[in-house]
C-alpha cells in the first residue's frame, strides 16, 4: 500500500511538471482585432467594401450613422468611420490585403464597377505574380487607401 501511494505521488508530481512545462511553451501573442479607416463619405465607402470588395457587413454598436463594420476573419474586423475632411495620399507600401478564392471572378467585379487596379510596379489592369506563385493586384478605395487582393491559399 505504501508503494502504491508513493508511486501515485510520483505520478502526480510528474504529470504536474509536464503540464507546467507544456503551459510554459504555449505563449499567447497579441492578435489583430480590427483596422479602422477614417473616411470622407461613409455611404460610398460602405458600398465599396460591401459590394465591390465583398466583405461581410456586421452590426456595429454605436448606431450613430458614422460607422460601418465588416467581418474579415474569425475575430477580426474592418471599421469604417466617417468624419475625415478629405481623402489623403497613401503610399502603396502601406496597404490592407485580402485573399480571394478566385482572382478571375474578383477582377470581373472590378471591371463591372469600372474600378481600376494595377500590379505592384503600377501597370494598369495587370496581375502581378509573387515569387511564391501567388497572384496579386492593387487598387485604392474611395479615400485613397491601398488594398492588395491576392489568391493566397495559405
Amino acid at each position: 500500500m505504501k508503494n502504491f501511494l508513493l508511486s501515485g505521488c510520483f505520478l502526480l508530481i510528474a504529470l504536474t511538471g509536464i503540464s507546467t512545462n507544456m503551459n510554459g511553451q504555449t505563449k499567447k501573442y497579441p492578435s489583430l482585432n480590427h483596422m479602422a479607416l477614417y473616411v470622407v463619405d461613409l455611404t460610398r465607402s460602405t458600398h465599396f467594401y460591401r459590394d465591390i470588395i465583398q466583405l461581410e457587413a456586421m452590426d456595429e454598436p454605436f448606431k450613430d450613422g458614422r460607422h460601418s463594420w465588416f467581418k474579415v476573419g474569425a475575430h477580426c474586423q474592418v471599421h469604417i468611420i466617417s468624419g475625415a475632411a478629405k481623402a489623403t495620399v497613401h503610399d502603396k507600401n502601406t496597404h490592407l490585403c485580402f485573399s480571394v478564392p478566385s482572382m478571375k471572378d474578383f477582377i470581373e467585379v472590378l471591371d463591372q464597377h469600372k474600378i481600376v487596379y494595377e500590379d505592384w510596379p503600377g501597370h494598369a489592369n495587370t496581375i502581378n505574380k509573387r515569387v511564391d506563385g501567388v497572384q496579386q493586384i492593387y487598387l485604392q478605395d474611395p479615400d485613397g487607401y491601398w488594398l492588395e487582393i491576392n489568391d493566397d491559399k495559405y
